[in-house]
């Protein structure tokens, strides 16, 4: 069973992969690309936001997140609706995010919007033969420590690399040199270590979770518009 743990880059999308015991890994400029060069993927855990506000329909899930994670609830941030997708320009994407929702939209949330549309148009143009999760590498540091507590760390410092690759370490002994491998052969131009670091999380916490046993955050407002379900998936390691 091959599955994934996906995280955006400044290249496109890291993806890496675990299939019979061996991790893999691929640097795609999108995501047409990447499933079409991996027709055996199973399932994948990916970090962007999965189901959007419309005319009529609020995403809600994102404060659920921030309630997960006390002291980083600065790494959830709202995803623009899917009309403000439309414009390349802040400011007309802000107008119209507050026309949809009564609210504007942070730039970090901008600065991402052609990747959430890239997905979403993903979605909605495919019928895909694997599943596609919406997932956050926070949360999933959080239930893969033992400890079940929020690392505070933040993983651009080395304290927080540190402090996560050794979580990592106790679910697979080579993800040093997993991590070592893919520094070593893509450029800090295209792939940022944090990047790699969320990538192998996404996909751990997806191995872990290989027969369904994984865990998901819902709210009352579960399907958007366009009928895709909002979910966030991770693995719990005490159940």
């Amino acid at each position: 069973m091959v599955l994934a743990g996906i995280d955006g880059c400044k290249k496109g999308w890291l993806m890496v992969k675990h299939e019979q015991g061996k991790y893999n890994y691929g640097v795609y400029e999108n995501i047409d690309d990447l499933a079409t060069d991996n027709p055996d993927l199973k399932r994948s855990f990916i970090d962007i936001p999965i189901g959007l506000s419309s005319k009529g329909f609020m995403r809600t899930i994102d404060g659920v997140i921030r309630k997960e994670l006390p002291g980083r609830s600065s790494t959830v941030f709202n995803p623009p609706c899917r009309e403000a997708l439309q414009f390349e320009n802040y400011e007309q994407a802000k107008k119209e995010n507050i026309r949809i929702e009564g609210k504007g939209i942070s730039k970090q949330a901008f600065f991402i919007s052609t990747k959430i549309k890239e997905v979403d148009d993903f979605l909605l143009q495919n019928n895909l033969e694997f599943e596609v999760f919406e997932s956050h590498p926070e949360l999933c540091f959080k239930y893969l420590n033992p400890a079940k507590e929020v690392l505070l760390t933040r993983k651009s410092t080395s304290e927080g690399a540190e402090e996560r690759m050794a979580i990592l370490k106790q679910y697979d002994r080579n993800i040093l040199s997993l991590y070592q491998q893919i520094l070593d052969n893509t450029k800090r131009s295209n792939v940022k270590k944090d990047d790699i670091l969320d990538a192998i999380c996404l996909c751990i916490a997806n191995r872990l979770s290989e027969k369904n046993n994984y865990s998901l955050l819902k709210d009352k407002n579960s399907v958007d518009l366009s009928g895709i379900e909002i979910k966030i998936a991770f693995h719990d390691v005490s159940k």
